[in-house]
């Protein structure tokens, strides 16, 4: 992590970490920690509370949407009705279709 080189020359209120804290973050950590409370002034437990909002916000934006069931039961409710031979020539038709759009773009596309 790299900060500015601007030290605070205010002391730091609070800004003592206690053994324990120190022991259970470890050395690296530890020395980061201090690091970030010496640039900027504040507290470690104010330090700690915008690391995990902006690990909580971070989370929030690499979370996949949750899945849309009624989506995938109004495609279901579309073959209720419909014998497995009849859905079976629809959806090959369906395909040829397509693959025959593809060619159609390929081939126009090398004239």
């Amino acid at each position: 992590m790299r900060m500015p080189s601007k030290k605070s020359t205010e002391p730091m209120e609070g800004g003592v970490l206690s053994a324990e804290l120190t022991q259970m973050l470890g050395a690296r950590r530890t020395a980061s920690l201090r690091r970030v409370m010496r640039l900027t002034g504040l507290p470690p437990e104010a330090v700690l509370d915008l690391a995990f909002e902006l690990v909580d916000i971070a989370a929030r934006k690499i979370a996949l949407p949750p899945i849309r069931r009624k989506a995938v039961g109004l495609g279901a409710a579309r073959w209720r009705h419909v014998s497995p031979e009849e859905r079976s020539e629809e959806l090959r038709r369906v395909a040829q279709a397509r693959w025959a759009k593809q060619r159609g773009r390929t081939e126009s596309e090398k004239e």
